[in-house]
């Protein structure tokens, strides 16, 4: 059973090394007041220990995770094209390529990383290993399913508000109220005591901003 544990060691030394880096990364964003967003840092390495020290309680947990994060992350880049209009992409990329390039390349980065964990942890020493000490070792069907639903569900329903009554007032609303030079993509609306509040992307070929307006049902 020697094998099981080195590629659990294995995986336990990348999720430390990518915790930490991203614990760095989180302190310089904090100290450059950015935003700073991720799944990782203290996670990461919390999960990486367990798998270093040869925990196959640990096994399962992760490799659910890990399951969740590729379907998530994976269904995320499939329906991007349809998250934004042409248009709006394409000015992106014009007013900022190297934002949107390194945006998509730590994507890239992150669903192979994902990959890699889960093909390590579902290798053949690992999963004999969690049979043997009575562990689950079953394919996390469910996880995949749940990262799927919870992007294709909210975009279809933000797709059908968007274009709904609901999504033309919350442009007619926003064009009133930042004026004709922008063109408007809403983003996310929410309604709560008679009231509509909706954010939308406002863009030209110049500018790119996020606003948000509200008006009384």
């Amino acid at each position: 059973m020697y094998n099981y544990r080195a590629i659990l060691q294995r995986v336990g030394i990348v999720l430390i090394a990518v915790g930490i880096l991203d614990i760095a990364y989180m302190v310089y964003c904090i100290s450059q007041d950015q935003s700073y967003s991720s799944i990782f840092n203290i996670l990461a390495v919390v999960a990486g220990v367990f798998l270093f020290r040869g925990s196959l309680r640990a096994v399962p947990i992760v490799t659910c995770f890990a399951a969740f994060m590729i379907s998530n992350f994976v269904s995320v880049f499939i329906l991007l094209p349809f998250l934004k209009p042409a248009e709006l992409w394409a000015i992106e990329f014009h007013l900022d390529p190297v934002d949107l390039s390194m945006s998509l390349l730590v994507r890239i980065t992150l669903i192979a990383l994902l990959c890699w964990v889960y093909t390590q942890l579902r290798a053949a020493p690992v999963v004999s290993a969690s049979f043997k000490y009575a562990h689950s070792a079953s394919t996390p069907k469910l996880a995949f399913i749940l990262g799927v639903a919870l992007v294709v569900l909210p975009v279809g329903i933000m797709h059908f508000t968007r274009g709904g009554a609901a999504g033309a007032k919350a442009v007619e609303v926003a064009r009133a109220k930042y004026g004709q030079d922008y063109k408007y993509h809403v983003t996310a609306m929410g309604w709560s005591n008679g009231n509509v509040q909706a954010h939308l992307t406002a863009y030209n070929e110049q500018e790119i901003k996020p606003v948000q307006v509200e008006w009384k049902q």
